[in-house]
Formats: structure tokens, sequence, C-alpha cells
């Protein structure tokens, strides 16, 4: 498994673990738990949470339970809006950490901007990292214009951007705005495939004919191209699973390479299309869709 090195010196798997979502139909700690527990057996150690999830405390129940230590995972969760502002922001990550079980977290990111909010709960962020809670800083749907604002005050620097992107949003000007300020891009949603979006399986990415073509010349799944695409491109996935086999298969992604013609091929599927919120107004709505 490939790492990312962030401007801040330390490294992220590249494929990462995502957990938003799971177990919605069973209602069930323990389902969750297991279904980390499962990521890990079979190598995932890059798991991304977020206190808006629900299930951090199943999160460090899998951890601990895996027997492997805690320096061998890269753990990352979110401050949810409802949580933001300087001292709700400190309270929100010692609530975190709480249910984790943990002394501190690999990376910690506002989960969408708020900007009348943004400089106290990055300060507050601050704060955190240099007390060791939070060993990296990021962010997570920030738009072009919320990153130029958090720039004008912040201390340290954003490493990171979680942003949805799949075939049809690839987002290229954000991406490349990141990239030149040395903020790694990671993917939500990079099938474009969440059951939460209500989008039919013929409608989404993993359909597309051109994808369906590069699977069989190179053996794998639909899906795997497209994390392979992101994976060439220097960008971190992090596809949420609940089946065995497809937790194993996106992790499996070093046995074929895309040609220069194919990822160009793969870009030219954007739409723009929006599967999950939009940062332009979710953070509103957000306000009324508290922490479980």
């Amino acid at each position: 498994m490939q790492n990312i090195h962030l401007r801040d010196g330390r490294s992220i798997p590249q494929v990462g673990f995502g957990t938003a979502a799971i177990g919605e139909m069973h209602q069930d700690d323990g389902y969750v738990k297991d279904t980390i527990l499962k990521a890990i057996d079979a190598g995932y150690r890059h798991i991304d949470t977020a206190s808006f999830y629900g299930n951090e405390r199943s999160v460090g129940q899998a951890i601990a339970e895996s027997k492997l230590q805690r320096e061998q995972f890269f753990i990352t969760t979110k401050v949810w809006d409802t949580q933001q502002g300087y001292q709700s922001t400190l309270t929100a990550m010692e609530e975190s950490l709480e249910r984790l079980q943990m002394d501190y977290v690999d990376l910690y990111l506002v989960h969408w901007p708020y900007p009348e909010k943004t400089r106290p709960t990055w300060q507050a962020m601050e704060k955190l990292h240099a007390e060791g809670l939070a060993k990296s800083l990021g962010l997570s749907n920030f738009r072009k214009q919320d990153i130029q604002q958090l720039f004008e005050f912040a201390e340290i620097k954003p490493v990171y951007n979680q942003i949805e992107l799949h075939p049809y949003l690839t987002q290229k000007t954000l991406v490349e705005y990141c990239e030149s300020k040395g903020i790694a891009v990671s993917c939500w949603s990079p099938l474009g495939s969440g059951s939460w979006s209500g989008v039919k399986t013929e409608d989404k990415p993993v359909a597309e004919q051109a994808i369906k073509e590069m699977a069989e010349k190179y053996a794998v799944s639909t899906g795997q191209i497209i994390l392979k695409w992101d994976i060439q491109q220097g960008r971190i996935v992090i596809p949420k699973s609940e089946s065995e086999k497809h937790i194993a298969a996106n992790l499996a992604l070093d046995g074929f390479s895309l040609s220069d013609d194919e990822l160009n091929t793969i870009d030219s599927l954007n739409r723009d299309a929006r599967f999950g919120d939009d940062p332009d107004n979710a953070w509103q709505a957000n306000l009324d869709r508290p922490v479980p």
C-alpha cells in the first residue's frame, strides 16, 4: 500500500477505509465494529470517521480488538458544523477521543466550511495540534474561497482537503488549486456509488461503458479502475464497503496501470454532477443535524 507525503512531513496511506453510513440498515454497533475489523484484516490501516457518523466508538473498539499497535493506524475524524467555534471545537475533540479511546488522532478535519466560524474553529484546532491531540490538520468539503479565507489567518496551513470526487465530478479547478497550495486531495464517494445518494447503479460512473471496457481489459472491477484513476494522479481515496469481497478489491490496485489516454478518457466523463451535499449551502442545513 502506497503512502502520500503530507506538507507537514507526515505520511498517510493512499487508500483508506471510509465509514460513513456503515450499517445504516442494521442499527447495530457490533456490526459496524465487525465490518471495520474485516477491513483491518484485509490490510487497511487508514480509517476515516467523524463525530457526525456516530461510529467513533465502534472504530475505537475495532482497533482495540485488532491487537495491533495504535501507531500502526492512521485515524481521521472531523468536527461537525454544530460543534464549530473555539471552545466547542476543543470539547468536540475531547468527546471524539473519549469515544475512540485514543490519546490523539492522526488527522483532524473541519467537516464542512462554516465561514463565520472558520477562524475560531481553526484556532482551536491549532491549539489541539500544539498539544499533540491532532497530529495533522485538514479540511473537508472546502471550496477555493473557503481555503483563501483560512489562509488569511492560519498559522498552521491545512495539509489535506477531503471532497466529493468521482468521474462525474472531477473538480479539476479545485484539485489544481489545492495541489498548488500543498494540500493533498482526498476523495469521498470516489466511486460515486453511495447508497445514500438514491441514484440507480446504472446511472453511476461504475456503469460507464468506457470504464467497463477498461475493467475487462485489465480483468478487474469497474470500481478498481476508478480507484486506480485517482491513485495514479496522486489523490487519496476512502472507499466504503461492507462486503469482504469489495473491501479486499478496493485495496488490490497494484497489479495494473492505466495509460495516459485512459486517464484522460475517465477525466472526460465529468458532468459536474454531485451525489452528495453541496458546500455552497450544506452548512446551513447541517445546523439542524446535530451529532448523534
